[in-house]
């Protein structure tokens, strides 16, 4: 059962995802709203899943003046023998406002749920100050750091703790996409969400090229360390994907 926390969580979330009301403009001013990538593929996973099979992923960006909206969410599912040996669902939400070219401040909003990472979910809130470290034509390199808030289920009987954890974090990111030719962009994505019970750190490293019109290819490879993990998963789950994308 969902307690009130989780629903607090909910909330925050749910008010930072419709908080761009209040930056929007007259939309015949900017005809193209949104931009973003939906994928569908092939993916590949070792730790505690050993399963091959397929993911959809679907990610958007609205910049309206000094405003910046992102949401991404994914899905991954695996069965072998008619038996579920994987399931992961995940969404985040962030928000940033440009106070000059280079500097900004930001909040954050993320739910996850991997039936087989020894968690019923994770949920995280944060907001703090980014600076963009690099902006050219063909790059871009943003960091952020900022406190926030994290809970944590675990699965009932596990060693690591039953129940719900709650705790105060620090995280850190950094987003570093460069366009390595005209039908090419390399991204590199580093989290770390650091607090007295566990640090989550992500890795995604990608390579997305063009084949004809919004159609291309990108190849993934995604590394998650959990530094606490509960009886029989692993610390470090490892994702390599190929996937056909969709550009709007």
């Amino acid at each position: 059962m969902i307690n009130l926390t989780t629903n607090k969580v909910a909330v925050m979330a749910a008010l930072l995802g419709t908080s761009t009301a209040f930056a929007q403009t007259d939309p015949a001013s900017n005809p193209k709203l949104w931009k973003g990538d939906v994928e569908f593929g092939y993916f590949q996973l070792e730790g505690n899943s050993e399963e091959s099979n397929v993911a959809a992923k679907a990610n958007g960006k609205r910049v309206n003046g000094q405003w910046t909206y992102d949401i991404a969410a994914e899905a991954q599912n695996s069965e072998a023998a008619g038996i579920r040996s994987a399931e992961k669902y995940a969404i985040n939400n962030r928000l940033a406002y440009d106070f000059s070219e280079f500097n900004y401040s930001f909040g954050y909003a993320s739910a996850n749920k991997d039936r087989f990472s020894g968690y019923v979910y994770q949920a995280t809130i944060a907001g703090g100050y980014g600076r963009r470290l690099l902006k050219t034509p063909k790059m871009t390199w943003d960091a952020e750091i900022g406190p926030g808030f994290r809970i944590s289920e675990f699965e009932t009987g596990s060693t690591a703790g039953d129940g719900q954890v709650s705790e105060a974090i620090l995280r850190l990111s950094t987003d570093f996409a460069a366009a390595v030719s005209e039908t090419a962009t390399f991204e590199q994505k580093l989290t770390m969400e650091s607090g007295d019970e566990n640090t989550v750190s992500k890795s995604i490293t990608s390579l997305k090229t063009k084949i004809v019109g919004g159609l291309g290819l990108k190849l993934s490879y995604t590394m998650t360390y959990n530094e606490t993990v509960p009886t029989g998963t692993v610390h470090m789950d490892r994702e390599t994907a190929v996937t056909l994308v969709y550009s709007f």
